[in-house]
């Protein structure tokens, strides 16, 4: 086959591995039958041999009579011409991946062990002949500082747990990052002359140092450490009478630490302006609530408080973001953010806090709740509810609210999920309604029972987050704002107050 077109599949199926003949074909300008045969070569010098049976039967017969060309195979098994080439090219690439796979681990030459004659019985008391000693495994262990790779080609080891065993790596140290596992049936002549074949394997282990994962674990148990310490003394706070409602701040999705270049979305977004724009409504709402005098204020925090989870600056699941500066930065700039907001909550009522996971921040999430709890610890008049359950309620008098991001419950199913995990609430009350984030627009939508009682009030609260360059791309822009909710206790949400971006 020619190798100059040869040259030219090798970086198209690198970058499409999944590419099929037709593909290839329309690439290269070439009949599909070529192109096939093409991928087989590249199979071949990247997965070694074959385990189909014909291409066994092929194997087989070029290691007895490797001058066989393609239609003399094909007689000789009883396949067509097509099929024999098809092999064939296997066959080649094959050879090239046994060539470098010997180049990475070159045979450990050992002498054979020499008989002894027959005819000459060994003496008596002697000492046996010694056991022919095993081959080691071929194994390559290459430790960075913070990455280690192993590689294997061998019989004895055939999957990537047992490698794992083998090399002692320490899975409290090491985690794995990808691995691939290869087998295929190698061919050899026995002592009377015919072929056998046995398994060889492959085995590739990319790891990388969990210490990056330690070191945040501890910087967040040494921070809980020294704030249960040094947990500022609570102040006494002079209010004027309270009257008995719950009055809601709700500021969701604010996606701290995304970053929004102008030039390229319309308008910039980063930790400073997102914190600006938190402190703007924040005070906004509490000054068109002013009047109300609650006994209670109900702050959520999350739903996406966060805008990646981990040092990747990658969401909780695995995706990339545009995200600003280090991630210390970012948890540094929230926790202050918040502590200033509960802060200024206490000046007019008591706070109830509710930790809200998001699916960008789900970890970090409850690194901040556990930080809350610690830093307003002396403090009687606020409580932070960081349980780990996905769904948080908050009963206040006849009214049940219940908190959830809202990108994992079909949304029709809520108030049913509702009754089965609060009933008793749900028969106490008479006004219930969800609260989600997520969808970064406001929505409302009431799913009504068949019988004729109360029914239940979806929420869905908009963000003050400007979109990035994905959302951008894809025409997703809801309307910035924040929201605000006041609950009387015995006719539930009689008043309602926004927050608008201008």
């Amino acid at each position: 086959m020619n190798q100059l077109l040869y040259q030219q599949t090798k970086p198209f199926l690198q970058q499409h591995p999944g590419a099929g003949k037709g593909l290839l074909a329309r690439h290269l300008g070439i009949k599909t039958p070529a192109a096939r045969r093409l991928i087989e070569r590249y199979r071949g010098e990247t997965q070694g041999h074959s385990p189909h049976p014909d291409y066994q039967r092929v194997l087989a017969l070029k290691t007895q009579q490797p001058q066989l060309g393609s239609h003399a195979i094909a007689k000789a098994l009883g396949i067509t011409v097509d099929m024999a080439r098809v092999h064939l090219n296997r066959y080649v690439g094959a050879l090239a991946y046994q060539a470098s796979v010997a180049t990475l681990f070159p045979p450990v030459s050992v002498a054979p062990p020499v008989p002894t004659p027959a005819a000459v019985p060994p003496a008596s008391g002697a000492a046996p002949a010694p056991a022919a000693v095993s081959k080691a495994p071929e194994l390559q262990d290459t430790v960075h500082h913070d990455a280690r790779d192993l590689s294997y080609v061998g019989a004895q080891i055939q999957t990537a747990d047992e490698l794992l065993a083998y090399a002692q790596v320490d899975q409290q140290v090491w985690e794995i990052e990808r691995q691939t596992v290869n087998k295929w049936e190698v061919g050899m002549r026995d002592a009377s002359g015919g072929v056998v074949t046995s398994p060889l394997f492959q085995i590739k282990i990319w790891l990388r140092r969990r210490v990056a994962e330690q070191q945040l674990q501890s910087l967040i148990t040494g921070m809980l450490d020294a704030f249960k310490v040094a947990a500022p003394p609570a102040r006494v706070i002079p209010r004027l009478p309270a009257g008995d409602g719950l009055f809601e701040i709700s500021i969701p999705d604010l996606h701290l630490g995304k970053f929004c270049w102008a030039e390229e979305v319309g308008e910039p977004y980063d930790m400073e302006i997102a914190a600006r724009t938190f402190h703007d409504a924040l005070e906004d709402l509490l000054s068109k609530g002013a009047t109300l005098k609650p006994a209670c204020i109900l702050l959520p925090v999350g739903n996406d408080y966060f805008n990646v989870d981990n040092l990747e600056g990658t969401t909780t699941k695995g995706t990339p973001q545009d995200e600003e500066g280090r991630w210390q930065a970012s948890f540094i700039a929230g926790r202050k953010l918040i502590v200033e907001a509960i802060e200024r909550c206490r000046a007019v009522a008591e706070v109830r806090v509710c930790m809200v996971a998001g699916n960008h921040d789900e970890q970090r999430l409850t690194y901040l709740g556990e930080v809350l709890a610690a830093w307003f610890r002396h403090a009687p008049d606020v409580t932070v509810d960081n349980g780990p359950t996905q769904r948080k309620y908050v009963r206040w008098h006849r009214n049940l609210i219940g908190l959830t991001h809202g990108c994992a419950e079909p949304h029709a199913s809520l108030p049913l999920i509702m009754a089965t995990e609060r009933a008793p609430d749900w028969a106490s009350t008479a006004h219930r309604e969800w609260q989600l984030g997520h969808f970064h627009a406001r929505a409302k939508k009431v799913f009504q029972p068949v019988t004729d009682q109360q029914g239940v009030l979806v929420r869905i609260i908009p963000s003050l987050s400007a979109a990035d360059a994905w959302h951008r791309s894809k025409g997703y822009q809801g309307a910035r704002a924040a929201q605000a909710f006041y609950f009387d206790p015995v006719a539930g949400c009689v008043a309602e107050y926004s927050h608008n971006l201008a």
